[in-house]
């Protein structure tokens, strides 16, 4: 049988690309249909619907089906086409030890303040006045998504909205990010770091956020190195769903404030923490590198 990977990197990258743009298209009208057929509403107003607060699981289900199938699907397909089996192939390994998850765990908090710093910075940065004006109303859009997404009246709601906002999520895209891009890009450069910054920008921008841009490029980083030093999807996972779980339970806790739910959605740091948190971050880093090596693994190249 003929193998993925027996395929040059630019074929196999161009394979998975247009995968992932099918997989879109597709993970989209789904999800759509079936929420429709639920709620018997035409699919032409599925946009405007799923967009109101009671909704708010009908939306949950709609994001994570939608985003198995546009991220999950092209995946996997490699994966299973790949010489190894797939599972391990797409980093479905061991944690080595109790200590490398301490160190994630710590990492998430950290890059909590390292993001809301990033968002400070980002603000600052000269745009042009119509730039501003469409990144400012596509920031808009993107608030008011996740308020109607993440609506919460009681702890059935809480639990729904991390299995969908936060568990599903940290899996598929890890898998998807970190676990086959990283993966292929590395194979293309042969370049680690550029493999993961790369895919860092990629992650980034498929959130479609300018102000949250160097936040998200900046937490893609942090969960690069994570999976190249750990050579787990675990840990990566884990990070990913800390940081957007602990969104989700802050949400919850203030869902009776919408001031304090305005100011969290808005709320920034200042850049001097962004820079004591990068010295943190930095330290861990290569905390779990070291894990890594004294655990007997490979060395980062």
């Amino acid at each position: 049988m003929y193998q993925l990977f027996d395929m040059r990197p630019p074929m196999r990258i161009a394979l998975f690309l247009g995968l992932t743009g099918i997989g879109m298209i597709a993970g989209a009208f789904i999800s759509f249909s079936l929420v429709a057929a639920i709620l018997h509403i035409p699919f032409a107003d599925m946009q405007k619907v799923i967009m109101q607060p009671e909704y708010a699981s009908m939306a949950q289900l709609a994001n994570a089906l939608a985003s198995i199938i546009a991220f999950g699907l092209p995946s996997i397909v490699l994966a299973i086409m790949a010489k190894e089996n797939w599972h391990t192939h797409l980093g479905f390994t061991a944690v080595k030890s109790y200590q490398q998850i301490g160190i994630v765990i710590l990492l998430a908090l950290t890059g909590l303040i390292l993001s809301g710093a990033l968002g400070s910075l980002t603000e600052k940065i000269p745009i042009p006045a119509n730039f501003k004006n469409w990144a400012e109303d596509l920031e808009a859009q993107y608030k008011k998504a996740m308020l109607s997404m993440t609506h919460m009246n009681s702890i059935m709601d809480l639990a729904y909205a991390l299995v969908a906002v936060a568990i599903l999520p940290s899996i598929i895209e890890e898998v998807y990010f970190r676990g086959t891009l990283q993966k292929i890009i590395m194979d293309l450069t042969g370049k680690p770091y550029a493999a993961i910054i790369l895919t860092a920008i990629f992650f980034s921008a498929i959130h479609f956020s300018f102000f949250g841009f160097l936040s998200r490029m900046a937490l893609g980083i942090v969960l690069g190195y994570i999976y190249h030093y750990s050579k787990t999807i675990w840990l990566p996972i884990l990070l990913h769903f800390l940081n957007n779980g602990i969104a989700v339970v802050t949400l919850y806790s203030i869902r009776n404030n919408p001031a304090k739910v305005d100011q969290l959605m808005d709320d920034n740091l200042p850049i001097y923490w962004g820079l004591l948190a990068l010295v943190g971050v930095y330290y861990l880093l290569k905390k779990l590198k070291n894990n890594n090596s004294d655990a007997g693994l490979e060395k980062s190249i």
